[in-house]
């Protein structure tokens, strides 16, 4: 009478074994499908493994039901008490395999995600160096093309300007019915054409603000200390931004500037160690913005320091590099100056001023 009582709810149960199959078959279907169209997406693989972990279950779960039913109904029950610990142990196992998976994707989504910032950051500064090969490599060719003009400008000068004032001199004291006047008057022409040229070759330096603009020196300064802030943070250095608070307008080209302030970071992360600290500060003093960046590192040593810019200058601990004299042509392409003090044991202060945009618009004016 008791197994008649439940025959609904038995029914209902083996019912509900065998939707939970078939739902776990399917999606697990789709699971495969998910994987199958990007095997490498850590989600779908995920999504995978854990699906299949869930089959498994469902597939135990079920058939243990049914099978029990089956061998109740048939007077088995000594044999389901004997395999029930195995359909329990699978079921524990499949849930111990979830629970992994899950602890162990949840860790290489985070991983992932690191490294996806990590591939942005590289994506944006390949496209910030790539820019500034381009820029670089127009500064160069303007600045080569108004050495040109002005070294040619230089030569052609004196010459010409004594051509001209000769004519001017010999066809004023000539008399307009003399047969050689049409002759010296065309001297006088081609002098005064030679002599517009000069002056437009003189002009050529004029046009090689091309790749300047207005820039901000506190957000350069920025800018660069988060770029290189990993760098200091991995050796246990410390960054220290004193940001100056007024805006810091001058002319100029934003990433050569931060190649250059990057450079004297990376300086300073290089011969400091664990506990030191570097301080970089903005300012604005007069007619020039400045960038100090201040390290209690070991300092330069005595005999490096005449040779400072000098491009490879070899010492009895290697060569200087081209890094600071690039820094220095950087500075002085921006009619700018640096300085650098230091004294052993005590650390090491670069200073870089430029002028500001508003001293640039007045020369202009």
């Amino acid at each position: 009478m008791t197994y008649l009582s439940l025959y609904p709810i038995v029914a209902v149960d083996m019912l509900g074994c065998l939707a939970m199959i078939a739902i776990a078959t399917r999606c697990l279907a789709l699971a495969y499908a998910i994987y199958r169209s990007d095997t490498d997406n850590a989600l779908s693989n995920y999504l995978l493994l854990l699906i299949a972990a869930i089959f498994i279950f469902s597939i135990s779960r079920s058939l243990g039901h049914i099978v029990k039913y089956i061998l109740h109904l048939f007077g088995y029950i000594s044999v389901w008490e004997k395999i029930s610990p195995v359909s329990g142990s699978i079921n524990t196992i499949t849930f111990v395999i979830i629970a992994s998976v899950t602890v162990f994707f949840d860790r290489v989504q985070a991983v992932m995600d690191k490294m996806l910032h990590d591939r942005i950051s590289i994506e944006k500064t390949s496209k910030e160096l790539l820019q500034l090969n381009r820029e670089v490599e127009m500064i160069v060719s303007e600045r080569t093309q108004a050495e040109m003009a002005l070294r040619m400008a230089h030569e052609a000068r004196n010459p010409v300007m004594i051509i001209g004032g000769l004519a001017r001199k010999v066809l004023k004291k000539m008399p307009t019915e003399d047969l050689e006047r049409p002759l010296m008057e065309m001297i006088m022409v081609q002098a005064q054409r030679l002599e517009e040229m000069i002056l437009r070759f003189e002009e050529a330096i004029s046009r090689t603000k091309k790749y300047f603009s207005p820039q901000e020196l506190n957000a350069i300064v920025e800018e660069t200390i988060e770029f290189v802030r990993p760098e200091a943070e991995q050796k246990d250095i410390v960054l220290f931004f004193d940001r100056c608070p007024v805006n810091l307008s001058f002319q100029g080209n934003k990433y050569l500037i931060k190649v250059a302030i990057a450079h004297i970071i990376r300086n300073a992360i290089e011969v400091c160690g664990p506990g030191n600290s570097i301080e970089i500060t903005t300012d604005l003093a007069g007619k020039t913005v400045s960038v100090t960046i201040k390290d209690n590192g070991p300092g330069i040593p005595d005999e490096i320091k005449p040779h400072i810019f000098e491009p490879f200058y070899k010492t009895h601990h290697g060569e200087t590099g081209l890094g600071l004299p690039y820094v220095k042509q950087i500075i002085d392409e921006h009619k700018g100056e640096i300085r650098i003090t230091s004294a052993k044991g005590k650390g090491t202060t670069v200073e870089i001023r430029i002028p500001t945009h508003i001293s640039e618009m007045t020369n202009k004016a």
